[in-house]
């Protein structure tokens, strides 16, 4: 038989507060995890369906229309705006910030905070595996007048500057938005991370430097493992509570 919640009265005894329960709480914690893996799951079979078209070549006619699109819209500042949101994401400024953003939280004593962000940072790292596997190639110059901005080496898929972003300054606005007490912040210190997250899409294209399903798939696939990295860091969150309550 499950307990029944605890009820209280307000301050002047007129109205009954319910008091979530050890068991209501446990069943809010699987809701959200369960919420976090179905999420998860249906990020990955998208990323799957985005690599098989990538594979057997169907994306072509579609990521060569966009590029050539896209890269033909011009107005003052955005070529230096597109240069900058792809600026974070190479080395050695992508590690040395991302440590630096690490460091400051382990020094603010958000021990597991700082922990759970390492491994989104790694995470982020991972898109050179799969860029090995599938070897596909970047936009080249001789590519029906594709404007490549300075070109870069490796291979195209999936795109390693969305992936990072995604998984580690997806995490880090996950963290902004719920671990400063003042509402204002949690409004406004997220609102730069998720700026440089939808744009980066977009900035690897306009620079000439992926397909648009490089990016796509990217997205895809790092919202799979946020999703996860924050169910993750929930799951811990609660047992640190719970052992701290004890």
């Amino acid at each position: 038989m499950q307990p029944r919640p605890s009820l209280i009265p307000d301050q002047r005894g007129r109205r009954l507060t319910q008091l979530p329960t050890k068991h209501t709480t446990k069943q809010h914690h699987l809701h959200r995890g369960y919420s976090g893996l179905i999420g998860a799951t249906l990020a990955l079979i998208a990323f799957g369906v985005v690599l098989v078209f990538v594979e057997r070549g169907d994306s072509a006619a579609f990521d060569l229309a966009v590029t050539q699109r896209w890269q033909q819209v011009t107005f003052p500042g955005l070529l230096p705006l597109m240069q900058l949101v792809s600026w974070f994401g190479f080395r050695p400024q992508s590690i040395v910030l991302g440590l630096g953003i690490i460091a400051g939280l382990l020094l603010s004593r958000q021990w597991l905070a700082g922990g759970v962000a390492l491994l989104a940072l790694v995470t982020g790292s991972l898109s050179g595996l799969i860029k090995d596997l599938v070897q596909r190639p970047r936009p080249a110059l001789d590519q029906h007048e594709i404007i490549i901005r300075f070109p870069v080496g490796g291979y195209s898929f999936p795109s390693g500057h969305v992936l990072s972003y995604v998984i580690f300054l997806g995490f880090l606005a996950y963290l902004a938005m719920t671990l400063p007490k003042q509402r204002l912040l949690r409004y406004l210190l997220p609102s730069p991370l998720l700026g440089l997250i939808i744009l980066i899409g977009p900035s690897r294209i306009y620079l000439g430097q992926h397909w648009a399903t490089d990016t796509l798939g990217s997205y895809f696939l790092g919202t799979a493992f946020l999703l996860l990295i924050i169910a993750l860091y929930r799951k811990a969150e609660a047992q640190q509570a719970r052992t701290q309550s004890t």
